[in-house]
């Protein structure tokens, strides 16, 4: 009998512990008004987003890319091109903390997607990492963002001024060219 309520009560902590252990989700991520990204002034000249957009953030231009940043106040972060678009939805999400190969700065919860192996963005509450594989002809950005190459393509940041500076310390392009 001893034995048995010793064996339940290793079972209960081992189970108690593990349930502390989860992580617990991350309160920013389920609310996208705290987002420093929502914070950011945007484009001020107001370009035509996608229908699931609500803010253009930043563009990114390289090679024959021509990319626009935004974002959704439901939480919705994504990237447009010509003629597609893609997006994330990060209170949907738990959001694995990682940070980008190519990137510096903190770790924290984010979520990808790609379009055609070419173009990837990744999300978090705080800043869009954005990698363009293959292309650093003519890079330019404008509103929230800078860029750099590395690695025969172009990585691009758009956050705040921190946060851009945090993820890709010495970018080489800054609003304007």
């Amino acid at each position: 009998m001893v034995f048995r309520t010793a064996l339940a009560v290793t079972a209960f902590l081992l189970l108690s512990a593990t349930a502390c252990s989860a992580p617990p989700t991350d309160p920013l991520l389920k609310d996208p008004a705290q987002w420093p990204l929502a914070k950011l002034n945007g484009l001020i000249d107001r370009p035509p987003v996608p229908e699931e957009a609500e803010r253009a953030l930043a563009q990114i231009r390289v090679g024959p890319y021509d990319l626009l940043a935004w974002i959704h106040s439901s939480g919705l972060c994504g990237l447009a091109g010509s003629g597609w678009s893609m997006y994330v939805d990060l209170t949907r999400s738990e959001g694995q903390p990682q940070r980008e190969d190519g990137f510096s700065g903190p770790m924290e919860p984010a979520t990808s997607t790609t379009h055609e192996s070419k173009v990837t963005l990744t999300c978090t509450p705080t800043r869009m990492l954005i990698r363009v594989e293959g292309e650093t002809q003519n890079p330019f950005v404008s509103g929230d963002a800078v860029a750099k190459p590395v690695n025969g393509g172009l990585n691009a940041v758009v956050g705040t001024a921190e946060a851009q500076s945090e993820s890709l310390p010495g970018a080489t392009v800054t609003r304007g060219g």
